[in-house]
């Protein structure tokens, strides 16, 4: 036995899944639609003028990313970032391990309060259009993150939570 390192191997049952499908993506669309009318009826401009504000939308999503990387490394977490997750409603976001539910709610709250308040501030420095449609945009790209906070409220303290492709998955130890 000398030389072999112990592993200990822990087994997991599902709490609870939440996952972002198709309808959520859809729904994502809608309001971003349906914000863009309520910038253009409050800008008193028409849609097709403000269409290309949508041009500010990658940014955030970059902001997610690089928000949550931040906070893993200031916190020496190891975050993982795969190419299946930047299609993910987490954009790229992710660990490699259940976390415990601490972590991940520490984790997700840094990164939607982070990137509302980059947005609040970007909004000083961008015209109107372009600064409705950012703030419009970080509440609709956060809904997936916020959803599944407010879920994570529900789960047992002791919980921990796995990132998936699509969504996020609360586990329980077995040991």
């Amino acid at each position: 036995m000398k030389g072999q390192a112990q592993h200990t191997i822990y087994s997991y049952k599902l709490l609870y899944r939440f996952r972002w499908g198709l309808i959520g993506y859809l729904l994502q669309l809608l309001l971003i639609g349906l914000s863009l009318i309520g910038s253009s009826m409050l800008l008193q401009v028409p849609v097709a003028s403000l269409v290309v504000t949508l041009a500010i939308l990658p940014v955030i999503p970059i902001c997610h990313l690089i928000i949550f990387r931040l906070y893993a490394q200031l916190r020496s977490q190891k975050p993982q970032t795969t190419a299946d997750m930047l299609v993910s409603p987490w954009w790229g976001a992710g660990y490699v391990l259940p976390v415990p539910l601490s972590v991940y709610r520490a984790s997700e709250s840094t990164v939607l309060v982070g990137t509302a308040l980059l947005a609040a501030g970007a909004f000083v420095w961008l015209s109107a259009g372009y600064g409705l449609t950012l703030l419009g945009g970080v509440a609709v790209v956060s809904l997936p993150r916020l959803i599944a906070l407010i879920a994570s409220l529900r789960q047992p303290g002791w919980s921990r939570v796995k990132y998936e492709n699509r969504g996020v998955a609360f586990l329980k130890t077995d040991g």
